[in-house]
């Protein structure tokens, strides 16, 4: 197991990228903070997890609200006493439409959850990855810089430009050690099909 004795925060792990990152970080060994603000679905991913053998523990937050991640931090710091890898995976697609008939709370939600959010979970978890090290890894979009094409996606690319499971596995592991502040594309090509 590639990850044995890490402990991995995983911040959208109740659906989706997060929840597949999740399950397989825990089965090469981490124990999983697994966090979300739905807290049906993110107990689907930690009972998941357990039964599989792995350690998880149910973060309920909003990554958006500094206090709350704080919180989550604190809790998984005090269940395991370390961090060693964090996927800033959270993030929502807000309302699609032209950016005249957008209004300020729509503009809002995405950036809030996509960037501030990203920005938050680094921020409260750096304390713990300065003590061993560690790896983040940040979850975005080609549509906040590759492609811009797509009509009413003004918030959502904004939010994106601004800050995949098995890559997520790669990219924490020791084989990717020496990789640093690079972006890496998955999408099948669709972002180069585009004109």
């Amino acid at each position: 197991m590639q990850l044995a004795d890490k402990v991995a925060l995983v911040t959208g792990a109740g659906s989706g990228i997060g929840r597949a990152a999740a399950l397989l970080l825990a089965r090469e060994g981490a124990r999983v903070g697994a966090l979300g603000r739905t807290g049906g679905q993110l107990q689907e991913t930690v009972d998941a997890i357990r039964a599989s053998g792995g350690e998880a523990l149910a973060l309920l937050a909003d990554v958006s609200e500094s206090e709350a991640m704080a919180r989550a931090v604190d809790t998984l710091a005090g269940a395991w006493g370390r961090l060693d890898i964090v996927f800033a995976n959270a993030g929502v697609n807000g309302v699609f439409a032209p950016i005249d008939q957008l209004t300020p709370e729509d503009w809002d939600q995405p950036l809030d959850i996509n960037l501030k959010g990203t920005f938050l979970t680094i921020k409260h978890s750096v304390p713990l990855l300065r003590r061993q090290g560690g790896a983040v890894v940040i979850n975005s979009s080609a549509h906040g810089s590759r492609t811009f094409s797509l009509s009413g996606m003004t918030a959502y690319a904004c939010s994106k430009a601004g800050q995949v499971a098995e890559l997520v596995l790669f990219l924490v592991s020791e084989a990717a050690s020496y990789i640093t502040g690079t972006e890496v594309w998955i999408d099948g090509g669709t972002s180069l099909l585009r004109g």
